[in-house]
């Protein structure tokens, strides 16, 4: 596992050298345009920072293209549901879970956080008579907020392992057996599972978020997951060892509820992974103001994990090293939006002093990327929908919001904000 880590790091630090190499000549020919100092200060963050990142990226999961198998297992386990208002989805969710291929015992827990609408009526009708094997728990948590919610189905977990399922996602039928083969054999506190967009055809928000979950986040997921330190356990779908989760302390009351937790559970020591083989389907904010609004969650979110367990203080090398590039990316959402923006704007105008060949090597190794990751997808045989018109949206809109929200986000995190559900 570290043999494959550092030749990535070192394939991903001789593109730099390289990039470095025509970065010197391109911040030369402009330095007596702009000042030199945020001269550099952009090309770092948008063509030799990134650059490095995504080769290592592209490069470990090369490395680690074979999907692994994992012992079959049958052991019982919990599902915890949150739900808020969720009387629309939340049928479809619990019989996801209901009607997966597993041998082993599901009881799963809907956590209502104060619902308003007939999210109770809905959970009871499928409490009446479950299949063999399978038992449906309701039970209300008057405090809102999902965390508050998290914890009160934990109180009623009696099983070792336990699964985390968002009340607007639903299952593939295999997902349960892969996620709980892979957290009991691989002996770690918990794995990520694989998220698929499942209203792709909603909106053009909806569809370029499709490439994002296909592609962007789950690249990243698999090269932290292959060094056991995937950062984020997303509560969308995620699968736990039940003692561990209770001896951080369960979900705090924040925004980043799931990418503390995960912090946490890394700082004592316990692997994090992930399982690109266990399959779910979300649906993700149909508007650009939900998508923004929910990128800048997960900024604020990422903010608190770093304030909660800052890289220095996580005490393995992976986890180091993956926490660290997480604060990195606060600089790169800045250069992004204060130095690659204004460097295309000038571009139009015919000034091309910021965005020159390096930043088209960069996007090169992205596309090679995106490429990469989507065969791997394809190669798991889990359908997912394509949309031509979502994948241009993405490669050419989607981090100009992702950006914005973010450093929004920041801002927000930094001030200390009060969470809020979804």
């Amino acid at each position: 596992m570290k043999t494959k880590f550092f030749i990535s790091i070192f394939l991903g630090l001789a593109w730099l050298s390289v990039s470095l190499f025509f970065a010197v000549g391109w911040a030369r020919g402009i330095s007596y345009i702009l000042p030199p100092l945020y001269v550099w200060w952009v090309i770092g963050g948008i063509a030799l920072l990134p650059g490095f990142l995504m080769c290592a990226i592209f490069i470990s999961n090369l490395m680690h293209r074979k999907p692994v198998k994992y012992p079959h297992t049958t052991q019982d386990i919990s599902v915890i549901i949150c739900a808020r208002n969720e009387e629309g989805n939340i049928s479809r969710c619990i019989r996801s879970v209901l009607n997966r291929e597993y041998d082993g015992n599901i009881c799963i827990i809907v956590a209502d956080n104060a619902s308003t609408d007939g999210t109770k009526e809905q959970i009871k009708k499928l409490s009446l008579c479950p299949p063999p094997g399978r038992c449906v728990k309701y039970i209300y948590c008057e405090k809102p907020g999902k965390a508050n919610a998290l914890n009160a189905g934990l109180a009623h977990v009696c099983t070792k392992y336990f699964i985390t399922l968002d009340a607007d996602t639903y299952l593939e039928k295999h997902a349960v057996q892969k996620i709980i083969n892979r957290i009991s054999a691989a002996d770690c506190a918990c794995v990520a599972g694989n998220l698929f967009v499942s209203n792709t055809k909603e909106s053009p928000a909806a569809a370029m978020q499709s490439y994002d979950y296909l592609m962007s986040i789950a690249s990243v997921k698999r090269f932290q997951g292959s060094h056991r330190s995937t950062l984020v356990a997303q509560g969308v779908f995620s699968a736990f060892l039940t003692e561990a989760v209770r001896r951080v302390g369960g979900w705090q009351d924040v925004m980043g509820e799931d990418i503390v937790l995960t912090y946490k559970l890394l700082e004592k020591g316990l692997p994090s992974e992930y399982e690109p083989a266990a399959a779910a389907y979300t649906t993700v904010p149909s508007s650009f103001s939900g998508l923004y609004s929910q990128r800048k969650r997960w900024a604020t979110g990422m903010l608190e994990g770093l304030r909660a367990v800052p890289p220095w203080k996580q005490p393995k090398f992976f986890s180091k090293y993956f926490t660290g590039v997480n604060l990195c990316v606060i600089y790169l959402d800045l250069a992004f939006l204060f130095g690659f923006i204004p460097g295309i704007i000038l571009a139009l105008m015919g000034y091309c002093y910021i965005v020159g060949i390096l930043t088209l090597l960069y996007l090169a190794v992205s596309i090679l990327l995106y490429i990469n990751m989507y065969i791997y997808q394809k190669r798991l045989n889990i359908p997912f929908e394509n949309s031509l018109a979502g994948f241009i949206g993405f490669i050419l809109f989607f981090q100009i919001i992702q950006s914005t929200a973010a450093v929004h986000g920041y801002t927000v995190g930094a001030l200390g904000r009060k969470a809020e559900w979804k």
